[in-house]
């Protein structure tokens, strides 16, 4: 496995240092055996409406190889293209093979989970874009909103399978509770959350922000396409791996985020994407904020 770019590690309240990639992976003394079944599966999240950047991220796992599709949530609110991004996530995680994939599977997110109930603790910009949401969706044919509805309602909060747990927020609370850089410092909270996790790792979305957060306190922080990289989980080292945003990316890096993983390793993605394009999509919809199109070419 080749040596690449620095990746970061948190060493407590002395902050950031710097540490070389191992050629070999993350060292621990107790690896996960091989997943030797495991199927490559693309990890996505926070597509957020955003046409463009979802079909950036899909044509580059289809390049990868990519056997199944895993949607960690999100995949309404503040982007112009919910239906589009609906439709083809239905496609993506269908319970029988597609165009040769895998069975799939999408969980509920806060948006998803908002448009079902209420956005009342959104702020203003992401209630105004789920009740826009919410009216797109059921204009038109009936039978064709009746589908995705239907999808959504059968949304659940986490999954679990053996070599991989999935969830949209945490392992702890799966809808609605972000994980952040600065969580690896609060000791309590990331106690907490490992002590909720059925697997070795679990992949979540919800922050934007690509990550991975150790156990034993390790913290790294991807900053462009970088992998395979052996995870080196075990029983005595859990891993909760962020996979970044494909439709609104906030780590001050515009280009969509997505991940892949075998069973073992882990591959984070970056990948530019027609800003411009998904820009004029929201523009073009006077009930969604302007704010919207903005952030996206600044990733925040």
């Amino acid at each position: 496995m080749p040596l690449a770019r620095s990746l970061w590690i948190i060493l407590g309240p002395l902050g950031f240092a710097p540490v070389p990639r191992r050629a070999h992976g993350f060292e621990t003394s107790r690896l996960r055996p091989p997943h030797v079944d495991y199927p490559l599966t693309a990890l996505i999240s926070d597509l957020h409406g955003n046409w463009p950047a979802l079909a950036t991220a899909l044509a580059d796992a289809e390049a990868r190889g990519v056997e199944r599709f895993v949607c960690l949530g999100d995949v309404v609110g503040y982007g112009a293209k919910p239906r589009e991004c609906l439709e083809r996530v239905i496609q993506l995680v269908a319970p029988e093979r597609v165009n040769g994939l895998k069975p799939g599977i999408c969980l509920l997110g806060n948006h998803e989970q908002a448009l079902m109930q209420s956005a009342s603790e959104f702020n203003p910009n992401a209630r105004a874009a789920i009740e826009w949401t919410r009216e797109e969706l059921s204009r038109g044919e009936r039978a064709r909103n009746l589908a995705l509805w239907d999808f959504l309602d059968s949304l659940q909060p986490s999954r679990s399978e053996p070599g991989a747990m999935f969830a949209h927020g945490s392992p702890r609370d799966p809808v609605r509770e972000y994980l952040l850089p600065r969580d690896i410092r609060d000791a309590a909270k990331m106690r907490a959350n490992f002590a909720c996790m059925t697997e070795p790792v679990c992949f979540v979305g919800h922050s934007h922000v690509p990550a991975i957060y150790y156990e034993d306190g390790t913290f790294y922080r991807p900053k462009d396409t970088e992998g395979p990289y052996d995870l080196a989980v075990g029983e005595h080292r859990k891993a909760i791996v962020n996979v970044g945003s494909v439709g609104q990316p906030r780590d001050g890096d515009p280009r969509l985020s997505y991940a892949l993983f075998d069973g073992r390793h882990v591959t984070f993605v970056r990948l530019a994407y027609d800003i411009a394009a998904a820009q004029r999509d929201i523009r073009a919809q006077g009930a969604l904020p302007g704010y919207l199109a903005d952030r996206l070419a600044v990733g925040h």
